[in-house]
């Protein structure tokens, strides 16, 4: 147990104040994201529904964002965490292969608005969430049937939801050990095989059970103390991303993990997002995309890209099956020249034209990679000849989304939500701006402020 000995302190201590100018940076921009994504997530399939059953089920004084609900505070922090992962549009951290925010937001909000925390208090759970879902993930690697978001998010959830609480590091340990039954399952992999739309629900499930677990530690209640390192702990089983090395070290391993996280250009599945750049910037040399005869793309090997190079079919929900779909997604690309998240959530989804296409796109996976987010190469064929194009994975740390490109994104969302785009990027930016010097009697009003003028 001496891994989780020596790494509880340092989550303990872990703060926004304490973070260096460049990681507040990219904490401010993953803010601005994923509370830009949520601004519509009340519109994807599903969602609604189930925000209708969390205020029949546990009504509370704790408001999500962009509605008039107000939850207890595990059932807010599962409903905040669906409005931020709907439309499959939040981080990624791409190594660890996890969405942070989903996790990590909305049990610090939750657990903050509820206890009466400060602004502050609540950024410095927010930051201590990101690092363990990025740091638990990246020790444990993959599993088979294993979705990472939710197979750690309940530990991660409760590491956020104990800090912002101001939990000592003990208490914090025993809140990420009584979370352990909510870790881990190897069946929650089943949601993307089938195209099933409660994928959007499972990290909000993780954060959920963590919030919960949190409080049961404040009181004083004890998880097992190998929750971590022990004989059905979490790196039970052999551990280690691969090239990681060795699991402590990675744990243990300076720097806040939340300056390597990538913010999505496009509302689908991370593995896809290379592909469809390079295929729009092998069709920006062509005179029109109605030459094209087929399309080849090269993609690596392995299973994490095995579910998106597959044929098209509509296989479950069509909005799963095209955000898991690279041939649907070049295809959308093509032919209407964009893909964004009216994309998925307009007309173009059912296009019967973007499907027929689909067919022409044929995906290899010939490619040798040591990452998980690899550069993808588009072939176009014309009767003429061939178009070719590679590109890396966009949104990345070392090819960011600009400003503008961040600002555009949640406009976007705002119109799919079916808000006024500059209220919602002005209402966010203002809530970013003040939280770290939000007064405890003013964290719930500003949140709430989100839902102003909501269904």
């Amino acid at each position: 147990m001496e891994t989780t000995t020596k790494w509880l302190p340092e989550l303990a201590g872990l703060s926004w104040a304490g973070l260096s100018p460049d990681d507040r940076l990219a904490g401010v921009r993953l803010l601005h994201d994923a509370l830009g994504i949520s601004s519509a997530g009340a519109a994807a399939d599903g969602v609604g529904p189930a925000l209708s059953a969390l205020s029949d089920l546990s009504p509370g004084t704790v408001p999500a964002p962009w509605t008039r609900l107000h939850l207890s505070p595990a059932s807010a922090a599962l409903a905040l965490s669906a409005l931020i992962h709907a439309w499959d549009f939040d981080d990624t951290h791409d190594d660890a292969v996890v969405h942070t925010a989903s996790v990590a937001l909305p049990a610090a909000l939750a657990a903050g608005i509820h206890s009466g925390r400060s602004g502050g208090a609540i950024l410095d759970g927010f930051v201590t969430g990101v690092h363990v879902l990025s740091r638990l993930s990246l020790a444990a690697g993959p599993r088979r049937g294993v979705v990472r978001t939710a197979g750690l998010g309940a530990p991660a959830a409760a590491a956020a939801a104990a800090r912002t609480l101001g939990l000592t590091a003990d208490r914090l340990g025993h809140a990420m050990a009584l979370a352990l039954p909510a870790a881990g399952s190897p069946h929650s992999r089943q949601v993307v095989e089938d195209s099933a739309v409660n994928k959007r629900l499972q990290p909000g499930l993780a954060a959920q059970a963590g919030v919960t677990a949190a409080y049961l530690a404040a009181a004083g209640v004890d998880g097992p103390a190998g929750w971590v390192e022990g004989g059905y702990g979490l790196l039970a089983h052999g551990a280690g991303a691969e090239g990681a090395g060795d699991p402590a070290a990675v744990l243990l391993a300076p720097g806040w993990e939340g300056a390597r996280l990538s913010l999505k250009p496009y509302p689908a599945c991370r593995y896809t997002h290379a592909a469809i750049t390079a295929a729009g910037e092998a069709a920006a040399e062509l005179p029109a995309t109605s030459a094209i005869t087929t399309v080849d793309v090269h993609v690596p090997d392995g299973p994490a890209y095995a579910l998106v190079s597959r044929p098209f079919a509509r296989r479950g929900r069509p909005v799963i099956d095209a955000q898991f779909s690279i041939p649907w997604l070049v295809a959308a690309r093509l032919v209407t020249g964009r893909v964004d998240l009216t994309t998925i959530a307009g007309d173009t989804l059912l296009d019967r034209a973007v499907e027929d296409f689909a067919a022409r796109v044929a995906v290899h996976q010939d490619r040798r990679s040591t990452t998980a987010m690899a550069p993808a190469t588009v072939v176009l064929h014309t009767a003429h000849g061939r178009v070719e194009a590679t590109a890396p994975m966009t949104g990345s740390p070392e090819h960011p989304l600009t400003a503008e490109a961040l600002a555009a994104k949640t406009a976007a969302c705002a119109r799919v939500g079916g808000r006024d785009p500059d209220t919602t990027v002005t209402a966010i930016t203002s809530l970013v701006e003040a939280l770290p010097g939000l007064a405890p009697a003013d964290t719930a009003a500003a949140l709430a402020a989100l839902g102003a003028g909501a269904a």
